[in-house]
């Protein structure tokens, strides 16, 4: 394609330039005085010419010399029967055949022109440096000037392209199965801003690929702990014949699958608001402060503030505010947290703060990935709730952030892009 393209550069180049001559010369000639030159040379010719007959012959002939030497050329005048009247030492002779419209002949001394002055006199003139050197060079000059012209604009249309075609390469070299390879950037034009656009997307594409990595390894290790209770309850059911360790043993093995069933469906969560954006289908007018109302279950916290409202998907907020209360529960059991709804200029503030064990120095950031768990972690949950957290957040245009509280505990902020009133 880009070998195409270069080619395409190149020959709109060549185009142009065909254009643009013949216009130029067209324009020219269209702007260029209506008087013929040889009318002028005509004229003053003859006024030269009636000059020189007043001098006597010695007098005629160093100013012939020297109106030759000025223009370096040779020239013969002629009274109007043809006679000599004064010449530079090389000039043609007049031609018999001569007519009154002048033409170019050829001398002794190479290609001349005669002509006849206004006032009946005849003029021949040709190049002083000797013969004319016919049409051969100019044919040469003008083959050397397109030929330095067609290689000039081949290179300079290769030189264009020639980023574009090493770009591509990189880019072809990316495999699907391993992180892309970052793109060397070559300038600071529009090409260079495009293999930096390039590196940003592989510098994406690897930080998803890490994700996912560890989304799977780490939920693939998270389900062999129920998988194996349940194996477990499984074999002590079938060595046990007593009816009431049979009822225990089942109502462990359902709580076992409601815990992968809980993990499964954060996992494909997270994995959805990686993939796909909300719908637009999905989007509505909420009211925060009654969305946090509507969290159902023993993580349900009052929330209060003077209220916000977004545009958002329910189900997804409602996620997310359900998981910042769930996640201070955990946390801190002892001691109920503050859920706290408010604007802050354009933005609404989802705030929920609480007195648990903190995090330590480092982790208030790395506590949004998935399958954190920190230093004060109980034997609940499997570090999931925070990163659909964060991912709602930002699915609608905002932000999560973790900061300690102070006089102990830990404070998650959520802004999002307000609808204000």
């Amino acid at each position: 394609m880009t070998g195409r393209l270069h080619f395409r550069i190149w020959l709109a180049f060549l185009l142009i330039v065909a254009v643009a001559a013949p216009v130029t010369f067209i324009i020219g000639r269209l702007a260029a005085p209506r008087h013929n030159p040889a009318d002028y040379a005509k004229a003053v010719s003859g006024i030269i010419i009636e000059d020189m007959i007043r001098l006597d012959a010695k007098k005629r002939a160093m100013r012939m010399r020297r109106i030759g030497q000025a223009m370096r050329v040779e020239l013969g005048f002629f009274d109007p029967q043809g006679a000599l009247l004064a010449a530079t030492p090389a000039a043609p002779p007049l031609p018999a055949n001569r007519n009154d419209e002048g033409f170019i002949f050829r001398s002794p001394s190479g290609m001349a022109a005669v002509f006849k002055t206004e006032n009946g006199y005849w003029v021949t003139v040709s190049h002083s440096g000797g013969r004319h050197p016919g049409i051969f060079p100019i044919v040469v000059s003008f083959v050397a000037f397109c030929g330095a012209l067609f290689i000039g604009s081949y290179i300079l249309s290769r030189r264009l392209t020639g980023r574009l075609e090493r770009l591509q390469n990189s880019v072809a070299t990316w495999d699907a199965r391993q992180a892309p390879a970052p793109i060397r950037v070559e300038g600071e034009d529009e090409v260079a801003r495009l293999a930096e656009s390039f590196n940003v997307a592989g510098e994406r594409i690897t930080r998803l690929l890490s994700q996912q990595r560890a989304l799977l390894a780490n939920a693939s290790h998270e389900l062999r702990t129920p998988l194996a209770r349940i194996r477990l309850a499984a074999e002590i059911m079938a060595g046990a014949g007593d009816g009431g360790k049979r009822s225990a043993n089942l109502a462990t093995i359902h709580e076992d699958i409601l815990e992968m069933d809980a993990l499964v469906d954060d996992i494909l969560l997270a994995a959805r608001l990686d993939a796909n954006p909300i719908e637009k289908e999905a989007l509505e007018k909420i009211d925060l402060m009654e969305l946090a109302g509507d969290v159902a279950g023993p993580s349900a916290l009052p929330a209060s503030g003077s209220g916000a409202r977004v545009i958002g998907g329910r189900k997804l907020l409602r996620r997310m505010i359900g998981n910042l209360m769930e996640n201070a529960r955990k946390h801190a059991p002892g001691a109920p947290a503050e859920v706290e709804i408010f604007m802050d200029g354009g933005s609404a503030l989802i705030r929920v703060s609480d007195r648990g064990s903190g995090l330590a120095e480092g982790e208030h950031e790395r506590v949004f990935d998935p399958f954190f768990r920190g230093r004060g972690a109980g034997p609940e949950g499997y570090g999931l709730g925070l990163s659909i957290v964060k991912k709602i957040a930002e699915r609608h245009g905002g932000s999560a952030g973790c900061a300690p509280r102070e006089g102990g505990g830990t404070v998650f902020t959520v802004r999002l892009p307000g609808m204000g009133g």
